[in-house]
Formats: structure tokens, sequence, C-alpha cells
């Protein structure tokens, strides 16, 4: 006989075993309790104010070896609000109007992806409870609980907060971390640090709002900024958008790009559509910044609040308006003509770095002391008195360089040669101005610089010095003479390592 029984679907407890394997963005990740701060805060502003003068939603984030630790001064969790913190897909079903805590990993999600160990402590402003309760991972992972303890103590009616603490953390702080972490929390949160609603702080350093600084018109004295708004036609709706955008006064593949925010908090960062903003090597793509609000539920996010859905066809649409709209044209124009100013080049070497140097080379250069007096001997018949001799039989590495008008061909041969310590030699080649540049591998002097940017340089320097050289004896000075500071120089490189 046919018949019907019930199985049993439901999800265990030990699922949230799995949340640290799902692929996160760290920003996101934290994001997740600003966002229930935030709005917690919003929600209850005046009542807040009431017992604190402060009219700003502040965040701690403490994060050391042992432990990261997340705390407000928002209005706490009721025992009702608590108990759907603590649960698997159990969202609360009275958020305000375009609430920000929505959506979402949740707290369960986002505190399990940083460590397998973490605690919820609240208690809500007019309340005389404490609610505080413990999630460990391994424990679930193993028993799957379908009840845990919520410690209720007794707590002062002026009393505001929740604090989240993690443990048995799987990643260390490093200061890549930190900077990233910084940069992105503040892109994301920009609107409500600017206005002054929030501050975060980072192991007791407050992060801090960035303001892109623009290159200036010359002619106007203002800045390269443009505002806008528009709106289009998508699949019997319309469609509004609005904001602003500039050119950077230093190009930053980093900094560039879009902001798209919606109600005031950031969703998706750097973004660049090709359309607009070209190959990663233009102008507009490294230059061209700006912020684009999408304030409306027509413009669906997606569950972690970091990309927009509208693979439908609504982002072609976007793009196409944003495109066709007049004062983003004419920013996208502009930065496709302006190119590099003096004041835009980053100094790579600063004053610091000079610092760390000079400590190491007068440790280094201290051999010299004992030499008394140069070994270095004057050529003969153009040739220099210890030399490299060139190998013939090896591939070519020829380099063309016009230089105050005359045509030099290099060819550049690098020898492991143990026979003597010259770094460079210098030898003519025929008669019609080339020469071999001849390298040795084995130069002592150089043995720490292994890294490929510092290799380059090596080689690169090693050009400079040879067309330096003959520059010389074309102006007047002896080929003999011309090539003694390459010999001074090889000299002393021996002599230090």
């Amino acid at each position: 006989m046919d018949r019907t029984v019930k199985e049993d679907v439901s999800v265990g407890s030990g699922i949230i075993g799995i949340f640290p394997r799902m692929p996160q963005k760290l920003e996101r990740v934290f994001a997740e309790y600003i966002d229930n701060s935030t709005q917690s805060f919003s929600d209850h502003k005046e009542e807040l104010l009431k017992v604190s003068k402060s009219n700003v939603c502040k965040i701690f984030i403490t994060w050391n070896n042992d432990e990261i630790i997340i705390k407000d001064n928002a209005f706490g969790m009721s025992h009702d609000d608590f108990k759907h913190a603590l649960k698997l897909n159990n969202p609360r079903n009275n958020y305000s109007e375009n609430s920000r805590s929505q959506y979402g990993m949740g707290l369960k999600t986002a505190s399990t992806y940083l460590g397998r160990w973490y605690s919820v402590e609240s208690t809500m402003l007019g309340a005389r409870e404490k609610y505080s309760s413990v999630i460990d991972v391994d424990y679930f992972e193993k028993y799957n609980p379908t009840e845990i303890d919520n410690i209720i103590t007794d707590a002062q009616e002026t009393d505001h907060y929740t604090k989240i603490t993690i443990k048995n953390l799987y990643k260390p702080l490093t200061n890549a971390i930190d900077n990233s972490l910084r940069k992105k929390l503040a892109l994301i949160y920009s609107k409500d640090i600017s206005e002054g609603d929030l501050e975060i702080y980072l192991n007791g350093r407050i992060i801090q709002e960035i303001d892109p600084e623009l290159r200036i018109n010359k002619e106007t004295g203002s800045e390269y900024l443009n505002y806008f708004e528009d709106n289009f036609e998508f699949d019997g709706q319309n469609y509004e958008y609005h904001g602003w955008v500039g050119i950077l006064k230093t190009a930053s593949t980093d900094d560039a790009g879009f902001t798209l925010s919606q109600y005031g908090r950031g969703i998706k960062l750097n973004y660049r559509p090709s359309e607009i903003f070209g190959k990663s090597n233009s102008f507009q793509y490294q230059r061209v910044v700006g912020e684009i609000q999408l304030d409306d539920k027509k413009w669906k996010i997606s569950f972690n609040k970091d990309e927009f859905i509208w693979d439908d066809g609504l982002e072609k649409a976007f793009i196409d308006s944003l495109k066709g709209n007049r004062a983003v044209k004419e920013i996208r124009d502009i930065a496709g003509t302006l190119r590099k100013e003096k004041d835009d080049i980053k100094p790579v070497v600063k004053q610091e770095d000079a610092k760390k140097t000079v400590s190491k080379l007068n440790e280094k250069y201290s051999a010299l002391k004992n030499i008394t007096k140069t070994n270095v001997q004057i050529a003969v018949n153009d040739q220099p008195v210890v030399a490299i001799t060139p190998d013939e039989k090896v591939e070519s590495n020829i380099i063309n360089i016009t230089y105050a008008s005359v045509n030099y061909s290099f060819d550049v041969q690098v020898k492991n040669d143990n026979t003597t310590d010259a770094w460079l030699s210098i030898q003519k080649k025929d008669e019609n101005n080339s020469y071999y540049i001849i390298i040795n591998g084995l130069t002592k002097y150089f043995s720490n610089y292994n890294k490929k940017e510092c290799k380059d340089l090596i080689v690169d320097f090693a050009v400079a010095l040879t067309l330096t050289q003959l520059s010389c004896a074309r102006v007047g000075l002896d080929f003999d003479k011309s090539g003694l500071m390459i010999k001074q120089l090889n000299d002393i490189l021996k002599n230090t390592n």
C-alpha cells in the first residue's frame, strides 16, 4: 500500500563548522558587526541621546594574537533579539525601513569565519538584565546541540552595548591586513564617518575618512570634479542614481574607480566597467574616481552586501546611461588627455630609507680604510687593464641607444668570472660605436642583491655607467681617463663586500 511519511530535513547546529570554509572578504566580515551596531544606534538615537551626550555610534575593535573583541555603544539587545542572534536562519521580522541588518552573513557566520570560539554579551538601554552566551565550534560540530546556555545577570538600566569576543583565531593581524581593513572600512562607511555619525577604532586608532586628493585644473584653479544625477528605464521601471566623479591627482589602480553605495553604505568598491574606464593601463582606469548612490530597493544587493544583483541586463543599461552622462563623459575625456606632472611622482627613496641604509653602509665601507693607495692604472689602446674577455659564442643581448646625436650599440654579457675582481668591463666591439658591456656575476658586493628588481637595476646601472664613460670621451676627455671612474668603481666594489 502506498503511504506518505515525514522525514527529518532539519539542519543540525554543527553546520556552523563549514562557515569558515566559505569565501569571505575580511572587510565584509567586520562590516557585519558594524552594520548591526550602526542600525541599532540609528533606530534608537533619540532614546540614546537622553542618557548620553554623544550622538556618535562608536565601535571598538581589538585584535591581538589571542582574541578579537568588538564592542559598541549602541542600544543593545532585548532578550528576543539576543535569541535571534544565536539561532541559525532565524532573522527578525521587524526590521526598520532600509535596515542594514536585514541582509548579510549574520553574526554567527562572521564570528566563526574569524575563529572557532566566540561569545556574545549584550544589555539593552532601560533593561536590568545582561545576556551572555558562548558558541564553541568544536562542541557544535561534535554534538549538534539544540540548546545553549544564556547566562542572565543583573545590569544597570543606563548600560547599553553589545560585545563579541572571538578566540582560537584562524589568522593573526599583520600590517598589511591592518592597512587594508582600515582603507576598505573607511570606503564602505565613508558617509557615516564624514558626517560624524560613526567612529571606528582598530586597536585604539581611529579609522580615518578617505578624502581623495584630486587633480587641479590650472586654468580655473579648482578640482576636476563634477556632480551628477540621472535615470533610465529598464524592464518597465525607472531607475535613478546620483553621485560625483573626479580625477585623482596621482594615478592609482588601488584608489581609482567608483564606490557604489546604497543608503550611505558602500556596497561595491573600485567599480570600473571597461566601457567607461577602458583597459587597466589607461589613464581613465588609474585616475577616474567617484561615488554613486543607488538609493532604491529596486537596486537589489547580494546576500553579503558586496555586489548588486543585476546580471539580467540591468547592469548594461546602467553602464550605458552612465557612459552617456555629460558630467561623467567630460571627466572621462579629460582624464584621457592628462599626463604626469612633477608633483605626481611618488618618491621611491625617502629620508627614513636613507637613514636605515647609511647605518649599514658605515660598517660595509669600513674595510676601505685599510687601502692607503689605489691600484687603478690608466688603460692602454682603449682597453681596460683588467678586462673580462667577451664570449663571441654567447647570444647577443643588444641595446641600441641614441644620446647627444650619437648612435650606440651595446652587447650586454654576464660572465661568472672568478679570475678577476672587476664588476664591469667595457670593450670596443667594432668601429661603429659598438661595445661589449661585460658584467661579472660573481662580484661579492652584489651577492645579497638577488631579487629580480635588484638584478634588473644592476644591469640597468651598468648600461648607464657605460654610456656616461663614452659620452665623457665624446666631449673631450680621453677614453683612458674617462674610464678611470669605472676602474675606480671596480676597485671600491671589490674591497667592499
